[in-house]
Protein backbone atom coordinates (compact mmCIF):
# COMPACT_ATOMS: atom_id res chain seq x y z
CA UNK A 1 0.00 0.00 0.00
CA UNK A 2 1.47 3.37 -1.04
CA UNK A 3 1.48 6.74 0.65
CA UNK A 4 -1.82 8.63 1.04
CA UNK A 5 -2.68 10.79 -2.00
CA UNK A 6 -1.74 14.10 -0.31
CA UNK A 7 1.81 12.82 0.39
CA UNK A 8 2.60 11.53 -3.11
CA UNK A 9 5.33 13.39 -4.95
CA UNK A 10 5.67 14.31 -8.58
CA UNK A 11 8.13 11.44 -8.89
CA UNK A 12 5.43 8.99 -7.82
CA UNK A 13 3.13 10.37 -10.50
CA UNK A 14 5.86 10.12 -13.14
CA UNK A 15 6.65 6.55 -12.13
CA UNK A 16 2.99 5.55 -12.24
CA UNK A 17 2.58 7.21 -15.64
CA UNK A 18 5.65 5.40 -17.00
CA UNK A 19 4.42 2.04 -15.79
CA UNK A 20 0.99 2.64 -17.30
CA UNK A 21 2.61 3.59 -20.63
CA UNK A 22 5.16 0.76 -20.64
CA UNK A 23 4.01 -0.85 -23.91
CA UNK A 24 4.24 2.45 -25.78
CA UNK A 25 7.58 3.36 -24.22
CA UNK A 26 8.99 -0.08 -25.04
CA UNK A 27 7.99 0.40 -28.68
CA UNK A 28 9.84 3.74 -28.83
CA UNK A 29 12.93 2.34 -27.12
CA UNK A 30 13.08 -0.88 -29.15
CA UNK A 31 12.36 0.58 -32.60
CA UNK A 32 14.97 3.13 -33.65
CA UNK A 33 12.67 4.61 -36.28
CA UNK A 34 10.24 5.95 -33.68
CA UNK A 35 10.81 9.25 -31.93
CA UNK A 36 9.96 10.05 -28.35
CA UNK A 37 8.66 13.49 -29.31
CA UNK A 38 6.59 14.89 -32.14
CA UNK A 39 9.11 17.68 -32.85
CA UNK A 40 9.72 16.44 -36.39
CA UNK A 41 6.01 16.61 -37.21
CA UNK A 42 5.71 20.02 -35.56
CA UNK A 43 8.64 21.40 -37.58
CA UNK A 44 7.29 20.01 -40.85
CA UNK A 45 3.92 21.78 -40.50
CA UNK A 46 5.36 25.08 -39.28
CA UNK A 47 5.68 26.64 -42.78
CA UNK A 48 2.00 26.00 -43.38
CA UNK A 49 0.99 27.38 -40.00
CA UNK A 50 3.03 30.50 -40.73
CA UNK A 51 1.25 31.04 -44.05
CA UNK A 52 -2.23 30.74 -42.54
CA UNK A 53 -3.31 33.92 -44.27
CA UNK A 54 -3.07 32.14 -47.63
CA UNK A 55 -5.66 29.64 -46.49
CA UNK A 56 -8.29 32.34 -46.56
CA UNK A 57 -8.48 31.60 -50.28
CA UNK A 58 -9.61 28.04 -49.56
CA UNK A 59 -13.23 29.06 -49.47
CA UNK A 60 -14.60 25.55 -49.98
CA UNK A 61 -14.04 22.21 -48.28
CA UNK A 62 -12.74 20.76 -51.56
CA UNK A 63 -10.20 23.58 -51.86
CA UNK A 64 -8.99 23.03 -48.32
CA UNK A 65 -8.77 19.27 -48.89
CA UNK A 66 -6.79 19.80 -52.09
CA UNK A 67 -4.37 22.16 -50.31
CA UNK A 68 -3.88 19.66 -47.49
CA UNK A 69 -3.20 16.89 -50.02
CA UNK A 70 -0.57 19.01 -51.79
CA UNK A 71 1.11 19.96 -48.51
CA UNK A 72 1.13 16.33 -47.41
CA UNK A 73 2.74 15.20 -50.67
CA UNK A 74 5.42 17.91 -50.42
CA UNK A 75 6.30 17.06 -46.82
CA UNK A 76 6.31 13.32 -47.54
CA UNK A 77 8.69 13.91 -50.45
CA UNK A 78 11.00 15.92 -48.18
CA UNK A 79 10.88 13.22 -45.50
CA UNK A 80 11.97 10.66 -48.10
CA UNK A 81 14.89 12.78 -49.32
CA UNK A 82 13.20 13.71 -52.60
CA UNK A 83 13.15 17.06 -54.35
CA UNK A 84 9.48 18.08 -53.98
CA UNK A 85 9.35 19.88 -57.33
CA UNK A 86 10.92 16.96 -59.22
CA UNK A 87 8.70 14.43 -57.47
CA UNK A 88 5.49 16.38 -58.16
CA UNK A 89 6.56 16.88 -61.77
CA UNK A 90 7.11 13.11 -62.09
CA UNK A 91 3.70 12.35 -60.57
CA UNK A 92 1.87 14.90 -62.74
CA UNK A 93 3.51 13.50 -65.89
CA UNK A 94 3.16 9.80 -65.11
CA UNK A 95 -0.02 9.25 -63.07
CA UNK A 96 -2.42 10.31 -65.87
CA UNK A 97 -0.99 7.45 -67.96
CA UNK A 98 -2.48 4.94 -65.47
CA UNK A 99 -6.07 5.86 -66.29
CA UNK A 100 -8.89 7.00 -64.03
CA UNK A 101 -8.80 4.30 -61.35
CA UNK A 102 -5.35 2.73 -60.95
CA UNK A 103 -5.12 -0.11 -58.43
CA UNK A 104 -2.77 -0.25 -55.45
CA UNK A 105 -0.27 -2.44 -57.31
CA UNK A 106 0.04 0.13 -60.12
CA UNK A 107 0.51 2.99 -57.64
CA UNK A 108 3.20 1.22 -55.60
CA UNK A 109 5.98 2.36 -57.98
CA UNK A 110 4.99 6.00 -57.48
CA UNK A 111 5.27 6.08 -53.70
CA UNK A 112 8.12 8.30 -52.47
CA UNK A 113 10.05 5.37 -50.94
CA UNK A 114 9.91 3.28 -54.12
CA UNK A 115 13.25 2.32 -55.63
CA UNK A 116 11.84 3.02 -59.12
CA UNK A 117 11.52 6.78 -58.60
CA UNK A 118 13.73 8.49 -61.24
CA UNK A 119 17.04 10.07 -60.23
CA UNK A 120 15.88 13.63 -61.03
CA UNK A 121 13.40 13.32 -58.15
CA UNK A 122 16.15 12.62 -55.60
CA UNK A 123 17.95 15.37 -53.73
CA UNK A 124 21.54 15.86 -54.83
Amino acid sequence: MGAPEQFRSGGDNAQRYSLNQRETLDAVLLDGRLELTNNLAERSVKPFVMSRRNFLFCDTAKGATSSALCFSMIETAKANNLDPFGYLLFLLQELPKLGEKPDDEQLRDYLPWSTTIPAYCRKK
